[in-house]
């Protein structure tokens, strides 16, 4: 039995690696956390939208698709964004989907949003700070706040500005604070405290840099160094079960190869498994429950093809089932625990 340190205060939670679960001191001993998802028409619900489709030269559009993550199957018609867009940032709430900025190509600073629970078009919910085209997946959530990160702004090629809203209240962003180094696009994922931000493309060409950023998700401020890196860097997508961070890359060449890390322990990602095809660009999308992840796959060009994977136990990715059309540069978000 581990003695437990006597500044180790009521009601702090950790990761206990040995059982792969979060746990929280009462006072007297560490008790392990039930973490659930909402059971909406048979599960948590994925929703991808906005994207480019078919082939060359990619025409955008503002289609919306949605699939029951811990069952999987074909992805059905969800409604319309409120224009065509591609590469929006999706983050959420259990209620609320949000899709940010994005391209037309002209870089976008609107926020749509959406109710999980009823299928129908997306509203307008407000707009961000800045303009943002490499939105892709640099946007996560607490459940009530949703952050998005860096993307290639109107008067440059690469921004820091992190900005936030409130999830639960339609409205404008506000400044968060920056990253610690400018950046054309990034991956975002969280746990209900920690936000963490990787998968970096900087100045002066795109270089990418295997540096993580964290932010804590309740105070505003700058980020901060993460004390880790990834096995290497690029454009990918991300998701998260609240515990554990699993991204996609681009680099090297449309690898396959996932890479994970734990977002309440600093240190450096290793490999967690393989997807079962290589994924140009890093993918389309990432979203995710508490028990699974899914990635829209994009080998090479568009695709209509989803895989998915255990967020607690690495290997390689299986089949999910098929999006309604075949898609590239799009964005997700789901309503389980709390849209991380």
């Amino acid at each position: 039995m581990s003695i437990i340190p006597v500044e180790v205060p009521t009601g702090a939670i950790r990761y206990n690696t040995d059982s792969n679960k979060m746990e929280c001191f009462n006072g007297t001993k560490w008790m392990q956390v039930a973490v659930s998802s909402p059971d909406l028409n048979g599960g948590a619900r994925g929703v991808r939208g906005g994207a480019q489709v078919g082939g060359s030269p990619y025409p955008i559009t503002d289609t919306m698709d949605y699939f029951t993550i811990p069952t999987g199957g074909n992805a059905t018609d969800f409604g319309n964004l409120t224009q065509s867009k591609f590469g929006p940032a999706g983050a959420g709430s259990k209620t609320r989907g949000l899709f940010m900025c994005g391209g037309t190509p002209s870089r976008l600073q609107e926020v749509d949003y959406i109710e999980f629970s009823t299928t129908g078009n997306a509203q307008d919910f407000g707009d961000m700070t800045v303009s943002r085209a490499a939105g892709g997946n640099s946007a996560t959530s607490n459940e009530t706040r949703a952050i998005v990160a860096t993307g290639s702004s109107p008067s440059s090629d690469w921004t820091d500005t992190i900005d936030y809203v409130t999830i639960a209240s339609t409205g404008n962003g506000v400044d968060f604070g920056n990253t610690i180094a400018g950046s054309g696009g990034c991956q975002a994922t969280s746990s209900t405290t920690r936000g963490i931000l990787c998968g970096f493309s900087v100045a002066p060409n795109y270089a990418y840099v295997n540096r993580i950023d964290f932010i804590t998700m309740a105070t505003t401020g700058n980020a901060t160094d993460f004390g880790g890196d990834m096995l290497w860097g690029g454009n990918g997508r991300s998701c998260s079960n609240g515990i554990r961070s699993v991204s996609s890359s681009s680099t090297p060449s449309a690898t396959t190869t996932l890479q994970s890390g734990f977002i309440a322990s600093r240190g450096n990602f290793v490999e967690y498994g393989d997807l079962d095809a290589a994924n140009d660009g890093g993918g389309s999308f990432a979203t995710s429950d508490t028990t699974r992840g899914v990635f829209g796959i994009m080998s090479p060009g568009s695709s209509n093809v989803m895989q998915y994977i255990s967020m607690t136990t690495s290997g390689t990715a299986v089949d999910f089932g098929d999006l309604t059309q075949a898609i590239r540069n799009s964005g997700a978000t789901s309503n389980a625990h709390g849209g991380l």
